[in-house]
């Protein structure tokens, strides 16, 4: 997954005993090989040949908010409906290459501006219609579609401008680009291919957004990926099954994906997800708290599972105040006047960065395992990060000195300052419930700013409404998230371009709000143009520069990628990226 998306996990309660490890199997499971022919333009997996049968369990604490991946922006959603549904590339996060995916093949002109994707010729969606270069173009028109939100569109764009995409025959697509692209092939494949046959009705009718939501009927749900959706409990799981119409194989001809099924369980936060899989009730963790490390590490062969520390995550973890000058349909701001002025004003911001202790928290949150985070690229991701960006050490005195020069001092020595015109700071900081590690540096935030002399109340708000606010309503203050990175910086489209939907300060704009914003748009645009790797390392060296500066995001640490999963699946490799275990579900089988 290359694209950068909101880490919004969730907390949500489920009862874990009906599950039992790897080997079991929902009741009424498929455990015999598929009966349908192997398409004859089947893609062979490069992996190690395995065995059918069997589930994984993977415990989260968050339930999807739509099935539909061409709409969905948050893990939650994105880590289940990405195993349903593929693109016509895809990029090996071990190797870092472009491979075939729906596409077999592709070839380009000299000048990079038009490419031929030839699809593979016998495959077939989950309901047993085939693939088409009609999805294809159908698929693109959504994609470009305005009045859609469509996180991937930000990313699949030269100079504000589409793509041009026609069906040359049935199975060869044509797609015309208006200027150089350097990402073109990392990026297509995040390009989600819809079904025509099943969602043009909805698009047409303008119901698209809404199509393929968590109340759909699986059976309605037309999937080309490894897993279809075969039941969701809310708050308690979603259920995916293999898909009979998958057109990979392996090198023995049995087609993939090797389990029946993978069942995503609920769990209320990350101490049960710990529990969950210590006991024994789910198979993996594919994000296990530093704190963890040591204890998991000691039962590691006792309890026939392998842990791995895979060093520096791509992602980042930071606060931002929300500096969208908006009102809602009733004409009430998103953000009051009065706080939205010291919101925006830099001085404050670089004040409030000063004053947080990344240190402490790295050492006594993440138990030495992460590092203090300055910018949009973490140290993990050494070709594009940029080690010269502005930082903010810790400085109590300092942050204070810059507070009391911009006017924010304590008036009436009630121990919270005032700006000039009297009013008290004070303002809310969120975050989402269950995840421990963020409530920690949440209440490690507040103390550090109250030494400051804000007033600030930390208040974990539930997944589902905190995604509410942050895409919908934006009626919120200052929030504690993260990023998940990638291995390109235009990846980050939809975050640093001011049009952008998850440039969460102020998203969607329609002109750059700042002359420092209109700056980074342009730095963006031409560095996806640039088909020279250093030449484009130096335009986002200065993105990040600015960033760092301008401080919109106020970073606070990386934490590092460790995972564990049972010793009894095979095929199982660990990656940086997200899905960092099920990247490769399709290729993953039980040994016994």
């Amino acid at each position: 997954m290359t694209r950068t998306r909101l880490l919004l996990p969730a907390a949500l309660g489920v009862s874990l005993a009906v599950l039992g490890c790897g080997g079991g199997s929902e009741q009424g499971a498929e455990a015999s090989a598929d009966t349908l022919p192997i398409p004859s333009d089947a893609k062979i997996a490069d992996c190690r040949p395995g065995v059918r049968g069997g589930q994984m369990v993977v415990a989260t604490f968050s339930d999807p908010k739509t099935f539909n991946l061409m709409v969905a922006n948050e893990t939650s959603s994105t880590d289940v409906a990405g195993l349903m549904f593929a693109g016509l590339t895809t990029t090996s996060p071990i190797t870092q290459q472009t491979e075939p995916s729906l596409a077999k093949s592709w070839e380009h002109s000299d000048d990079y501006l038009t490419w031929t994707f030839h699809l593979r010729e016998d495959i077939s969606w989950s309901d047993g219609e085939p693939i088409t270069a009609a999805d294809v173009v159908f698929s693109f028109q959504v994609l470009y579609d305005e009045g859609i939100r469509v996180p991937m569109a930000d990313l699949l764009q030269v100079d504000g401008e589409p793509f041009a995409v026609e069906e040359v025959d049935e199975h060869t697509v044509c797609i015309s680009l208006p200027g150089p692209y350097a990402p073109f092939e990392r990026f297509l494949g995040g390009a989600t291919i819809l079904p025509q046959h099943k969602l043009r009705a909805p698009y047409e009718a303008g119901d698209f957004e809404s199509t393929w939501g968590v109340g759909t009927a699986p059976e309605d749900i037309v999937c080309s990926g490894a897993y279809v959706l075969e039941r969701f409990l809310p708050g308690e799981k979603v259920v995916l099954r293999r898909n009979p119409h998958y057109w990979v194989i392996d090198a023995d001809g049995t087609r993939l994906p090797y389990l029946d099924r993978i069942v995503f369980i609920n769990v209320p936060d990350l101490n049960s997800m710990l529990l969950a899989f210590e006991s024994g009730q789910s198979d993996v963790l594919d994000t296990v708290r530093p704190e963890d490390y040591d204890s998991l590490k000691q039962g590691e062969a006792v309890g026939g599972y392998s842990i791995e520390d895979l060093g520096p995550a791509l992602g980042s973890n930071h606060i931002w105040f929300n500096q969208n000058p908006g009102a809602n349909e009733e004409g009430v701001p998103y953000v009051s006047p009065v706080k939205l002025r010291w919101f925006t004003d830099r001085d404050f911001r670089r004040a409030v960065a000063h004053a947080l202790d990344r240190d402490s928290i790295v050492k006594n949150v993440l138990d030495g395992r992460g590092s203090p985070c300055w910018g949009p690229i973490s140290p993990g991701n050494a070709f594009w990060y940029n080690p010269d960006v502005t930082q903010y050490p810790y400085d109590l005195k300092r942050a204070a000195r810059m507070l009391d020069e911009a006017g924010y001092v304590d008036r009436d020595g009630d121990g919270v300052r005032e700006d000039t015109a009297g009013n008290p700071i004070k303002f809310t900081l969120i975050t989402n419930t269950g995840n421990d590690i963020r409530i920690a540096v949440g209440n490690i935030i507040r103390r550090d700013l109250e030494d400051l002399g804000l007033d600030v109340t930390f208040a974990p708000l539930e997944f589902n409404a905190l995604v509410t606010k942050l895409a919908s309503t934006y009626d919120y203050e200052c929030c504690l998230l993260g990023l998940t990175g990638g291995i390109d910086p235009a990846g980050g489209m939809n975050v640093w371009l001011s049009s952008g939907s998850t440039h969460e300060w102020y998203p969607e704009q329609e002109s750059p709000a700042t002359e420092w914003e209109a700056r980074v748009d342009q730095l963006m645009y031409a560095q996806i143009k640039e088909m020279d790797q250093d030449k484009r390392k130096r335009m986002f060296d200065e993105v990040q520069a600015i960033i760092s500066e301008q401080i919109p995001f106020i970073y606070v640490f990386t934490s590092h990628a460790i995972v564990a999963y049972r010793s009894e699946f095979a095929n199982v490799r660990p990656v940086v990226t997200r899905p960092r275990l099920l990247w490769n579900a399709d290729e993953i089988y039980l040994r016994r």
